[in-house]
């Protein structure tokens, strides 16, 4: 292979695997939460969920973003050529097995290799791996015949860069929102989307002396029985769709969020448990807030009957409570418990609760003082500090070699 050919094949290969290192580490390091529950989605199906803290999976889970990031500018670049091969050799090493497993045992509907950037088949994810591996691996015993992008004396700013924007990106998107959303509900959004079922197709489950059955919304049974939720099936329909029910299990979506002129504020508790306890007198401190300025305010809780009777005497809440999937609270927003503004009927505002300082509630206009990440201005300002970066590394590069040459 003469020395133009294979400096075309090695250049062509570190930009195809570079990319989709990129993409993947990029896409875990805007949104870990989504990350975090794809790994919790693999560990259930393990069965090894409960023995693995959060904490643990959110450290896991940041790494590897990071690393694959770091990976991936690297390869593009043509930066840190033997350590970066070697890099991508062994994060394959790890996929390719796991793609092969997904693909035939089908555990979870989709890898999570882009989280919601996008979703591919676990088949296209193993025919990708499979490529991608061949590559990495072309790269571990070409990659030093050609030379960086970068001078090696100022790869190491490339890469420290590159850290401290994925740890802006993860932080970010942890404490508050992530910057940029790919979920079905991004800022701008209806609240409410429509659902394809008819009111007399939908079906709900109750529960009697251990026995189950589903009823249609025209022929609910008295109140021996106990409600559990939505039939699966509808949900599968209207996966996307956020829907909120009342005690007696009628959907209250539309009344409650729909509104096309005024604000609601929507608190959602998808995990309910004692982690809402540390915001849950800040919450009726807003309520009270959002009272006193002709703003709505309620809470959808992922729990029914004693679940959410429990959560209610523990979280005490002084607004209306209505429960949902926690599938679509998790969609909606991010975090253990999230906050929702809705300005006529269109999301506004998601922020992490946690991350909403109380003494916000003292200022002029909260809407104005609430800092809105997820409305991509912050991703782009941060891409493009890192991009100006790179530039500015190459271009001393290009100098440094113009001079050598004179």
């Amino acid at each position: 292979m003469s020395p133009a050919v294979t400096k075309s094949a090695v250049w062509a290969a570190r930009l195809a695997v570079g990319a989709v290192f990129i993409l993947s580490g990029w896409s875990k390091c805007v949104d870990p939460w989504g990350f975090v529950y794809k790994i919790e989605d693999y560990l259930a199906v393990w069965g090894i969920l409960a023995a693995v803290p959060r904490e643990f999976t959110l450290v896991g889970s940041v790494a590897l973003s990071m690393l694959e990031l770091c990976t991936g500018l690297s390869l593009a670049l043509g930066c840190l050529r033997r350590t970066a091969a070697i890099a991508a050799c062994a994060i394959m090493a790890a996929m390719l097995p796991l793609s092969v497993y997904i693909w035939v045992a089908d555990p979870v509907a989709d890898c999570g290799c882009f989280g919601d950037l996008l979703v591919i088949s676990n088949a296209a994810t193993m025919a990708k791996n499979i490529v991608i591996t061949a590559l990495a691996v072309f790269l571990a015993f070409t990659n030093t015949r050609v030379a960086p992008g970068i001078r090696p004396a100022l790869q190491w700013i490339m890469l420290a860069a590159t850290i401290i924007y994925g740890l802006a990106l993860a932080v970010t998107g942890w404490h508050v929102q992530p910057v940029a959303d790919f979920r079905p509900y991004p800022i701008g959004s209806e609240a409410v989307v429509a659902d394809s079922a008819e009111d007399g197709d939908v079906t709900f489950i109750y529960e009697k002396d251990g026995e189950r059955r589903e009823f249609a919304l025209d022929a609910l049974p008295d109140s021996t029985w106990t409600w559990i939720g939505r039939a699966e099936s509808d949900a599968a329909e209207s996966s996307a769709a956020l829907a909120l029910f009342d005690e007696d299990g009628y959907d209250v979506t539309s009344d409650v969020l729909g509104s096309a002129d005024g604000d609601v504020l929507l608190i959602t508790v998808p995990e309910p448990g004692v982690d809402y306890l540390t915001r849950a007198r800040f919450a009726n401190e807003l309520y009270r807030y959002a009272t006193d300025h002709g703003i709505g305010m309620v809470a959808a809780v992922a729990a029914t009957d004693d679940g959410l009777e429990r959560w209610r005497a523990l979280a005490r809440p002084q607004y209306p409570v209505y429960t949902a999937s926690d599938t679509a609270l998790k969609q909606l927003v991010r975090g253990t418990q999230g906050f929702v503004w809705i300005h006529d009927g269109r999301i506004a505002i998601k922020r992490n609760l946690a991350g909403i300082r109380p003494d916000i509630l003292s200022a002029g206009t909260m809407q104005d003082e609430l800092w809105n990440v997820a409305d991509g201005r912050l991703c782009i300002w941060l891409s493009a500090a890192l991009a100006a970066v790179i530039l500015l590394l190459w271009s001393l590069g290009r100098v440094c070699n113009n001079k050598k040459s004179k």
